[in-house]
């Protein structure tokens, strides 16, 4: 019970980096090349469970696909709040059960 509340939780910290390497890339986006640094978010599975988040540097922003991304990450992050939400549900219930 408690393994799933760590995934949900790294699943939001994984979302949460992407929606903010998002907000950059969009905040950045006017600026001359030369100067912006723009940012990618990637996940892999750790072994153990959960979500390991890695950044890079990359060389240019493309406004659509930044906001493909940032509609991904918002909508992702979203669905991590409710399985959360669902776990804590079922943790209580479980609690008032054996009280």
């Amino acid at each position: 019970m408690i393994r799933s509340l760590y995934l949900g939780a790294t699943g939001l910290h994984h979302q949460y980096h992407r929606l903010s390497a998002s907000a950059h890339n969009t905040a950045t986006a006017g600026v001359d090349e030369a100067e912006a640094v723009s940012l990618r978010v990637s996940g892999v599975q750790r072994e153990n469970g959960g979500v390991q988040t890695h950044a890079q540097q990359v060389s240019s922003t493309d406004a659509l696909r930044e906001a493909v991304v940032h509609i991904d990450a918002v909508q992702s992050f979203a669905a991590q709040v409710r399985v959360v939400q669902t776990q804590d549900d079922l943790l209580g219930t479980l609690i008032d059960i054996k009280a």
